[in-house]
């Protein structure tokens, strides 16, 4: 899963700043790098495109909001499983991802 964040800088944070975000897409992977290479990819759209694109802004006009760092975005990569479920947020340093039962336990606990 991708996201696009709007990273607040620690002054900003005190005054009750938080850090945004846009999901933007999620993709699959392959543990196997010669299928990662080769075999075919799936991608799927999590968002639609704005007309006024405010990461966008902020990355270009830096300048004009120094509080802000959109110079940032984040990834995270999970296991699938059937049944697995897992709880997405976002923090200061960007997507965190958790498993929240069972199935995502031990799809996660099978990873390496």
């Amino acid at each position: 899963m991708d996201a696009r964040v709007l990273k607040t800088r620690s002054f900003a944070n005190l005054v009750g700043f938080d850090a945004a975000y846009r999901l933007e897409r999620i993709s699959g992977r392959y543990r196997d790098i010669d299928s990662e290479r080769d075999a075919r990819r799936s991608v799927y759209p999590l968002s639609e495109p704005r007309s006024i694109d405010v990461w966008e802004l902020a990355r270009r006009h830096r300048e004009w909001v120094p509080w802000v760092d959109a110079l940032y975005g984040s990834a995270t990569y999970l296991p699938m499983a059937d049944g697995a479920l897992y709880e997405v947020r976002v923090s200061q340093t960007g997507l965190i991802a958790r498993p929240l039962n069972q199935a995502a336990r031990q799809a996660v606990g099978g990873w390496s």
